[in-house]
């Protein structure tokens, strides 16, 4: 397999949200050679406290080469605030909802816009997971050119583990404390996360519901999501155990629901970590490939 070369420095592409944020999506593209014709291409979307390097990797390392070595066309987002989307001025006028509600449509229509596809995948890791299904329960326009979405260490609200609420009530109180969540300093992620982000975020993890500002309740328009849906979870994930990726799963509509639970017990090499599942060289070997057979046997 040819692995795709791409500098961290290259200029990305840039679609703007219509509240006027611009975006940047980082492109993985397959060899001519083995460019996969006819299949959607695949949008990578970080979590919190993360930014293009989840799923870009360096050198070698990163789904989104993986993917592209494949054939598939791939493509790496990066929300406001993170990376190089968005002015960093007007972080504390942000909440979670602009992910959901702007940065969501804008980066499938990019993605559509640069490569003339009618529908994407859409792979989300935690936070990045999340706000495929609340973005796709709207169901609104650009919403219905989802083809399928790939989950990983995505939870249900009210079916987390144990720690989950406790921890997302300090994760709020530090916000609120030092205007921002300073993951940088405390070693668990390459960005900060914003006030007004992070604080809409916890409190929805403390309340175990997801309701926006106006009322709406993104969890009651999951039934409407019928594409496939791929949900992994790693046994060793306290953020987002398997029960409550399963609970997330069980609320969407469609028939073609998979969860794959990734442990010892389950045959793979180790009880996966919230990151780890698909950030490490294990991952590399077991779940990559999983999660490209998924895609190959929908729509290759």
């Amino acid at each position: 397999m040819v692995v795709p070369r791409l500098s961290e420095d290259a200029a990305p592409r840039r679609t703007r949200t219509d509240d006027g944020v611009d975006l940047a999506l980082y492109h993985a593209a397959p060899d001519a050679a083995t460019r996969r014709t006819g299949v959607p291409p695949v949008l990578l979307v970080h979590g919190t406290f993360s930014n293009r390097l989840f799923f870009l990797g360096s050198g070698e390392r990163g789904l989104a080469r993986y993917l592209a070595g494949l054939g598939y066309d791939a493509w790496v987002a990066e929300l406001r605030g993170h990376g190089r989307s968005g002015d960093l001025g007007k972080a504390s006028a942000w909440n979670f909802e602009d992910w959901i509600r702007h940065d969501a449509p804008a980066l499938l229509r990019g993605v559509r816009e640069a490569t003339g596809a009618e529908r994407v995948v859409w792979i989300g890791h935690s936070a990045g997971g999340v706000i495929a299904v609340a973005y796709a329960g709207l169901g609104e326009a650009e919403s219905q050119t989802l083809a399928g979405i790939v989950l990983a260490g995505a939870p249900h609200p009210a079916r987390p583990g144990a720690w989950h609420a406790p921890l997302a009530a300090v994760g709020y109180a530090i916000t609120w404390v030092f205007g921002r969540f300073p993951a940088r300093a405390i070693g668990i992620g390459p960005e900060d996360e914003h006030q007004g982000i992070m604080g809409q975020w916890m409190a929805w993890n403390v309340r175990g519901r997801w309701v926006g500002t106006d009322g709406t309740d993104y969890l009651a328009g999951a039934r409407r999501i019928t594409v496939p849906v791929l949900a992994l979870a790693g046994t060793g994930d306290f953020i987002a155990p398997p029960s409550a990726c399963r609970a997330l799963l069980d609320t969407l509509g469609g028939a073609d629901r998979t969860l794959l639970t990734c442990g010892k017990r389950f045959g793979f090499a180790e009880n996966f970590s919230h990151d780890r599942v698909l950030v490490s060289t294990p991952a590399r070997e077991q779940v990559w490939p999983r999660i490209a057979a998924w895609i190959e046997e929908r729509f290759g």
